[in-house]
């Protein structure tokens, strides 16, 4: 085996052999078993296995096709060289970004996960760069709404409801009939 190939298939490896320990590890969570509703391990183990499935994945790749980039369908067919052009450079707007999710992580306990959810979304699209102000308000409305859905009602995640008055977005989100 090359010594490349070796190197390149290493953080894969490492990887998988997390993944392995933390799905043994979360198998582990103590909890009285209640009939006809799923324990608190299932969602842990499912992503652990989607990270494991996806190193795994990507080892077999690179020891089928060696130690080249993956490519889609269509840049399979494309054999035209395209000139390289350098990709614009926004350190502004990454920095917006990365000061935008510590005060996210910060503030959504006090916040709550729907409002806080809501205006970080709009924010990010904000700092982004997107300046479409009714797309922006209706699509952080969506996700925030869909991303509530997942967690609160179908994964049953408790997640911060916030302090007064910010808990009352929480309030009325559960008062909404469930059609799901």
């Amino acid at each position: 085996m090359q010594k490349s190939l070796l190197h390149s298939i290493a953080p894969y490896l490492a990887g998988l052999a997390i993944a392995a320990a933390l799905f043994i590890y979360a198998g582990k969570i103590a909890y009285d078993p209640r009939p006809g509703a799923l324990g608190p391990a299932i969602w842990p183990q499912l992503a652990i296995l989607l990270l494991g499935g996806s190193c795994l994945f990507e080892i077999v790749r690179r020891l089928i096709v060696g130690n080249r980039d993956a490519t889609g369908f269509l840049e399979a067919f494309d054999r035209e060289e395209e000139p390289e052009q350098k990709d614009p450079v926004y350190p502004h707007m990454l920095i917006g970004g990365i000061v935008l999710m510590a005060i996210y992580a910060v503030a959504v306990p006090y916040l709550g996960f729907i409002f806080g959810t809501f205006l970080f979304l709009a924010a990010f699209m904000y700092v982004g760069g997107f300046r479409r102000h009714m797309t922006i308000w209706l699509t952080s409305i969506l996700v925030t709404v869909l991303c509530g859905v997942l967690f609160l009602r179908i994964a049953y995640v408790s997640l911060p409801r916030g302090i007064p008055p910010f808990d009352r977005a929480t309030d009325i989100f559960f008062h909404i009939p469930s059609l799901w």
